[in-house]
């Protein structure tokens, strides 16, 4: 009989030791993962300032939800930042964040970053575009829920996109080079969501909104895709120019494209003028501490062309 005790009180043991890991592991499930959505570089491959080797004036606005509550701000917080090709308007060394905060398993945070070329001293125009934007998305899509699931954020996306194409569309009606008003440079949505103890993120871009995908007329898109050979790199104290993938090689930071080809009147002649941004976002896990982990990105929805420039992804997660 004696040796049936020390049997028993094993299994005991051993049932309370299972126990307990489970509810340590329900409880790292459970906790809050800090979390930050970053942009990490913002480049200007060709402003949109039509004097010769002048500086863009360029500024970025934030709006969404998080956690269930309404995100608004402005990058800077006033006036503008200043980019040209071989003048980043925001680099790695100096990131700006979109949203830093803690999210609860379900909880998620879901931005829209509009890029604007000016100075944003015309704030009628800026209210009304943004009056337009934030409401059609947020009656598009249920943002009131505080949690949704992996399903839930994906749907999220369509339905702001279905409601913000439209807008973007008739954009030229608001901001207009003729109006002499600031200028839209591109619209994208990120979002990122505790599922289960495991962040997941996701940026989809508002897409062609003018124009046709191919050729020279005039367009107007945010997309993921592959930058011409006219990226401006600096090497010690040499320029370069070098093509750039909708991932940076490290898979750490995504890059959105912005872009719009017009024809602008200059005396009794029309010049084609492109407008060319560049957008890193970057998505932290910041459970570790410290600087936190950059997530990877991978793209998805591939839609192919003539070649290579020409091929564009739907989303990236």
């Amino acid at each position: 009989m004696s040796s049936r005790f020390p049997l028993a009180r094993s299994r005991v043991f051993l049932a309370f030791a299972a126990a307990l890991v489970a509810t340590f592991a329900s409880a790292a499930l459970a906790a809050p993962i800090p979390t930050k959505v970053e942009l990490s570089a913002l480049r200007a491959i060709q402003v949109n300032n039509i004097q010769q080797g002048g500086d863009d004036d360029v500024y970025v606005l934030v709006t969404g939800v998080a956690r269930g509550q309404d995100v608004n701000q402005r990058i800077p917080s006033q006036g503008a930042l200043k980019a040209n090709p071989k003048k980043p308007a925001i680099t790695d060394k100096q990131p700006q964040t979109l949203w830093q905060g803690e999210l609860n398993d379900g909880e998620f945070a879901f931005l829209t970053v509009v890029v604007m070329q000016g100075t944003g001293q015309d704030q009628g125009k800026v209210k009304a575009f943004q009056d337009q934007l934030t409401p059609a998305a947020k009656k598009a899509g249920d943002f009131s829920k505080k949690t949704l699931d992996a399903g839930g954020i994906t749907n999220l996306h369509k339905q702001a996109l279905a409601a913000q194409r439209p807008i973007i569309t008739k954009i030229k009606d608001t901001f207009a080079r003729d109006k002499k008003t600031d200028h839209y440079g591109g619209l994208f949505n990120v979002s990122v969501i505790n599922t289960g103890g495991k962040l997941t993120k996701r940026v989809e871009p508002v897409g062609l909104t003018f124009g046709e995908h191919y050729g020279t007329d005039p367009k107007i898109y945010t997309k993921l895709k592959y930058t011409r050979n006219n990226v401006f790199e600096q090497e010690d104290k040499e320029w370069f120019e070098t093509q750039y993938g909708p991932v940076t090689d490290e898979a750490d930071a995504i890059r959105v494209k912005m872009l719009e080809t017009e024809y602008v009147k200059t005396g009794d002649q029309l010049l084609r003028k492109v407008t060319d941004y560049l957008a890193d976002v970057k998505v932290y896990d910041l459970s570790g501490g410290g600087a936190g982990k950059a997530l990877k990105w991978e793209t998805g929805g591939e839609h192919t062309g003539p070649g290579t420039l020409h091929t564009y992804w739907d989303y990236a997660e």
